[in-house]
């Protein structure tokens, strides 16, 4: 797959040529860097600006218009990567090679413009009550979070996880800054949006570049132009000095473990793609070695599983136990760790995760949605598109020796346990 790129009037386009499916998505990605006291602001806003425009004032409005052209699918989302934030609004729209109407994708098109750019407002900005509507329910999601045992610890020990790091990694709601979260922060944020941010356009599917050139050329006055930004993409994870483990009340019910870790090795997509396959065989599969041992043979925990995050160099093992066995499962899990760190990784295992990460990317083609979160992110974290051929030999040529060598670095960082 060949990605073409454009330049109009300063705007960056991606084309990625999909001809297997009948839909073309649109993608506006807007990148800065990472400011924390706004994590709260550009969560708020991607709910927003979604919600309503001034040409469609509510949700049914919206809704209506977009079951009128064929059920297009508009998805807004936010996150981090890294030292970046980055905000992304999608729409998927059926191809009009596929109607006998002409000009479905442009007005698709114009409903993905109305919701950046023409935001319900009154007297120009984001009304109050929207704003005072979400923190509303932002306190009712904090007051409720308490009650999801799953969702509470992973919460608490993502902020214990992060403590250091908290400049470029934070988790919605960021209670720190919700108490500044105020009608006129939402507005400056959308504005710094539109009209600082780096905006980077992909649309993928089959169509004629040519004609699509000329359909954006077309709207190209409702778009925010500005000087591009050039952001460098840096993966850091700040260690703590020491282990910090964390008892979150005691009782003598179920007991969750979060255990995380610091890496101690540079990102590099080699080192992201080999950390990858380790995450797959020690904890990722029903056949790894956590799963293995700590679940099927020694029987100390319900579910355990490990999950690695290589835009934020993020790796944590998860588990739910007796509370008198807790010790031991942590135990087991260091010496699982310790094992693979001296080489004891079965040649049958090692085969497996790499046959089960190649499956899981060829599956990822069937989806032309996932296709295009594949070339985002390799474009912001790499400045490359994504290449399933070259991704899946750089799985197959790794060596176990390489692997081993790389992870003898990892220690624990955090122990997070909440019963």
């Amino acid at each position: 797959m060949k990605i073409v790129k454009r330049e109009i009037l300063g705007i960056d386009l991606y084309y990625v040529p999909i001809k297997k499916f009948k839909t073309i998505e649109a993608f506006f990605v807007f990148t800065n860097e990472v400011d924390p006291t706004t994590f709260n602001e550009k969560n708020f806003l991607t709910e927003i600006l979604l919600d309503s425009t001034n040409k469609y004032p509510s949700t049914e409005n919206l809704k209506l218009v977009c079951d009128n052209l064929y059920g297009l699918s508009k998805v807004n989302h936010y996150h981090f990567e890294g030292n970046l934030d980055i905000t992304m609004f999608i729409i998927s729209s059926v191809s009009d090679k596929y109607l006998g109407e002409e000009k479905i994708f442009s007005q698709a098109f114009d409903v993905l413009l109305e919701i950046i750019y023409n935001p319900k407002t009154y007297k120009g900005l984001i009304p109050k009550k929207t704003v005072k509507e979400k923190l509303m329910q932002t306190q009712e999601l904090l007051s409720s979070l308490k009650q999801n045992k799953n969702a509470y610890s992973y919460y608490q020990f993502m902020r214990t996880y992060t403590r250091n790091n908290t400049d470029h990694i934070t988790f919605f709601p960021e209670t720190k800054y919700l108490d500044q979260v105020t009608h006129k922060t939402i507005n400056e944020t959308y504005q710094k949006m539109i009209n600082e941010d780096r905006l980077q356009i992909f649309i993928g599917g089959d169509f004629d570049f040519e004609e699509m050139d000329e359909l954006i050329k077309s709207k190209i006055n409702r778009i925010k132009i500005h000087e591009s930004k050039s952001f460098t993409f840096k993966n850091h994870f700040n260690p703590a000095t020491e282990i910090n483990e964390v008892i979150d009340n005691t009782s003598t019910g179920q007991t969750r473990i979060f255990i995380g870790y610091d890496l101690g090795f540079p990102h590099t997509q080699k080192s992201a793609t080999i950390m990858s396959l380790f995450n797959e065989l020690f904890g990722a599969f029903e056949n790894s070695k956590l799963f293995t041992n700590i679940r099927e043979k020694l029987n100390l925990s319900y579910y355990v599983y490990s999950y690695y995050s290589p835009g934020n160099d993020l790796f944590f093992v998860n588990l739910e136990t007796s509370k008198e066995n807790r010790e031991k499962a942590v135990k087991e899990v260091a010496k699982q760790l310790l094992d693979c760190q001296n080489g004891l990784i079965e040649d049958e295992l090692f085969n497996q995760a790499k046959k089960n990460l190649i499956n899981r990317l060829e599956t990822s083609v069937d989806s032309q949605y996932k296709l295009l979160i594949y070339n985002v992110i390799d474009f912001i974290r790499y400045n490359e598109p994504f290449d399933l051929e070259k991704r899946k030999k750089a799985i197959e040529n790794i060596k176990k020796t390489e692997l081993i060598d790389l992870i003898k670095t990892i220690k624990i960082d955090t122990v997070y346990i909440y019963t």
